[in-house]
């Protein structure tokens, strides 16, 4: 995902030093710097991945004030690891704002409207109900929502799901369940996506509970596949 470097307001270096929040971005690897990158991507790209969810760091209570969930989504920007965040208060309605352990415009000299280029990392998330009707197909056409039973890349056994009312008899109610998912979005890679999101599971030793999946969104697209995060 491309996007523009633009500065902020300064708000980024209060919230990541708050306990509540440092002590989630830790567990999820990353000791933060004190502030963030502010990125322009565009708004529907911040509702993409709004709708998709990512890591949620629920809202809390700290010393009489509240303060807001978080989205956070793994993403690797100049070779490091670093979180996308989405504050639920944010101001912006087209920019993401980056965590990491650097202050990344000092490391790389990045200015203003520099172009910087992200990378998302797979992560494993509770994915929300979706109650679909599905049309068994064999081919290669995708859908708004696609399931595979057979290799995502040849002719084979897919569900094609769609949100509307039942159009014709093959059509069928399918409910996916709201249910732990190894999960990474990805704009046109799809195959490497792909690849990459099954290295993940592979190399943490999850169980696959159910066939891969595509969700298309307006911009951005993500696979996920429920798996028992439990090593086996």
């Amino acid at each position: 995902m491309k996007g523009i470097v633009a500065s902020g307001r300064g708000e980024g270096k209060k919230y990541v030093g708050i306990e509540g929040y440092k002590r989630h971005f830790l567990k999820m690897g990353i000791a933060p710097y004190p502030g963030t990158l502010n990125i322009i991507v565009g708004d529907r790209m911040v509702r993409d991945l709004k709708e998709m969810g990512g890591i949620r760091i629920e809202g809390f209570y700290e010393k009489g004030k509240k303060y807001g969930r978080v989205e956070c989504f793994p993403v690797n920007i100049f070779g490091e690891n670093a979180l996308l965040v989405l504050p639920e208060k944010s101001r912006y309605k087209d920019i993401v704002e980056i965590v990491a352990e650097r202050n990344l415009r000092e490391r790389y000299g990045i200015r203003d409207g520099d172009e910087v280029i992200l990378f998302f990392n797979p992560f494993v998330k509770k994915c929300r109900e979706m109650k679909l009707f599905a049309t068994p197909y064999i081919g290669k056409r995708i859908s708004k929502i696609t399931v595979f039973y057979d290799d995502p890349f040849t002719n084979g056994r897919r569900d094609l799901c769609y949100f509307t009312e039942k159009e014709n008899e093959r059509e069928y109610r399918k409910t996916v369940a709201s249910r732990e998912v190894a999960c990474i979005p990805f704009y046109r890679n799809l195959k490497t996506s792909y690849a990459t999101l099954m290295k993940f599971i592979n190399e943490r030793g999850y169980h696959i509970m159910y066939p891969p999946r595509i969700v298309k969104y307006s911009c951005l697209s993500e696979w996920q596949i429920e798996i028992k995060s439990t090593p086996h």
